[in-house]
């Protein structure tokens, strides 16, 4: 793989990279889900980049901890370590095979679907309106996972997707946001963006 082929050992901490990995893998799931509800190969484009990426962070983990390892009993307890990197990235793979299936336009069964809206938890397409509350304000700010239950995982704005957005996001007009979470979390916000409810968890903003 030709990035594996470019990597330069960085002063990286092992833990470091184990969090970007268990993060980006999350994030990869989400987005296959959301790809294949809605149909859409930008988000599955996004999926096989990320496992792209992937494989350069496992490639990197199992460099960072066999150099710092400095005895065999510290050898011994990085194998730990590795075996479950290589579950991850299996995860991150089968996330790959999802949106491959999305972008060969395979027909889907209709009760694929019908099990992720049936979920627990959901992935829900939300359009901001010019007077939501949400407009003009940032994702750290709003605190949306805390307040609404709703974990925001990709942003379209215009032509252009946004993918697991940071708590710098600022959120506006006409942003169609991709949230995770439960059905009733899901439609609050869809409330919250429509501009019929004016308030957040319980935060009273502007508009009252």
């Amino acid at each position: 793989m030709e990035d594996i082929e470019e990597f330069k050992y960085e002063p990286k901490s092992v833990k470091e990279i184990f969090i970007e990995m268990k993060n980006t893998v999350e994030l990869m799931i989400d987005l296959a889900y959301a790809s294949i509800l809605f149909g859409d190969k930008e988000i599955a484009e996004e999926v096989l980049d990320l496992e792209e990426r992937m494989d350069l962070l496992n490639y990197q983990l199992m460099t960072h901890t066999v150099l710092a390892a400095r005895n065999v009993k510290e050898a011994e307890q990085a194998t730990t370590i590795l075996q479950m990197a290589n579950a991850i990235e299996d995860i991150s793979n089968a996330a790959g095979d999802l949106a491959k299936m999305v972008l060969e336009g395979v027909e889907l069964h209709p009760i694929i679907k019908e099990t992720i809206l049936e979920g627990e938890e959901i992935i829900g397409r939300i359009l901001v309106s010019p007077d939501s509350v949400l407009v003009g304000r940032t994702l750290g700010e709003l605190e949306l996972a805390s307040n609404t239950g709703v974990w925001i995982i990709a942003v379209r704005r215009g032509k252009r997707w946004i993918f697991g957005p940071d708590k710098e996001f600022r959120i506006r007009a006409g942003d169609i946001l991709i949230g995770r979470g439960t059905r009733t979390s899901i439609d609050q916000l869809k409330e919250i963006a429509r501009g019929v409810i004016r308030v957040i968890g319980n935060e009273r903003v502007r508009g009252d």
